[in-house]
């Protein structure tokens, strides 16, 4: 038979609705807790305290489930884990439109699909991944806006060698490109997973 922890039966005066259990397990628990999450968030202070604020309402909204497998606060610790998993990935999902506000981010995530190939299979296999997703990503965008990102991008031609592959003015070509960047970033940010896959472009070549 399994060995059940001691813990369980303050499990069950806290379900009882006991304020005196409460209060002690909060005033135990709370600055454990917010270490244990301030040490895994970077020491970032204001995000220790929402998670742990996350993990004390998950831990009573379900302490029900706990069945003494582990301590309490063994327990309440892997919830927190959980939460700020949680807020890594919503973190990633948000990534992607910050990073692709402006030109040169978008010139970072085209210059993937130029560039060499790496002898490591793990970072091959990663580039592959963004390459098939900026690839799909150009093939459904509408009209020439695909043509123009890679004209652009990734062969380096200048706005007016896309006008005149085009056989547009200028100031013609210049409004297709801001088009067509607004038009990739809303379809690739809108694309599940893709902050998984996209590179940090905070620092990079121009789009210039």
């Amino acid at each position: 038979m399994p060995t059940v922890h001691a813990d369980l039966a303050i499990a069950r005066r806290l379900l009882s609705g006991d304020e005196q259990a409460f209060e002690a397990m909060f005033a135990d628990y709370l600055p454990k807790l917010y270490r244990f999450a301030l040490a895994r968030l970077d020491g970032n202070p204001d995000d220790a305290i929402d998670v742990v604020q996350q993990t004390f309402c998950n831990a009573f909204e379900h302490l029900d489930s706990y069945r003494g497998e582990a301590s309490l606060y063994g327990w309440m610790c892997r919830i927190c884990a959980n939460r700020i998993t949680d807020l890594a990935r919503q973190r990633q999902r948000e990534q992607p439109a910050a990073l692709l506000d402006d030109a040169t981010a978008i010139a970072d995530i085209l210059a993937a699909l130029a560039a060499p190939l790496s002898e490591r299979p793990d970072q091959q296999l990663a580039r592959n991944d963004l390459i098939g997703l900026i690839q799909a990503t150009l093939d459904g965008l509408p009209g020439r806006y695909g043509d123009v990102l890679e004209w652009k991008y990734v062969d380096d031609l200048s706005v007016k060698e896309i006008a005149l592959r085009l056989t547009i003015a200028p100031k013609a070509a210049e409004s297709l490109l801001t088009r067509a960047r607004a038009a990739f970033r809303q379809a690739i940010t809108a694309i599940a997973g893709a902050a998984d896959l996209l590179p940090d472009t905070r620092t990079g070549r121009g789009a210039e």
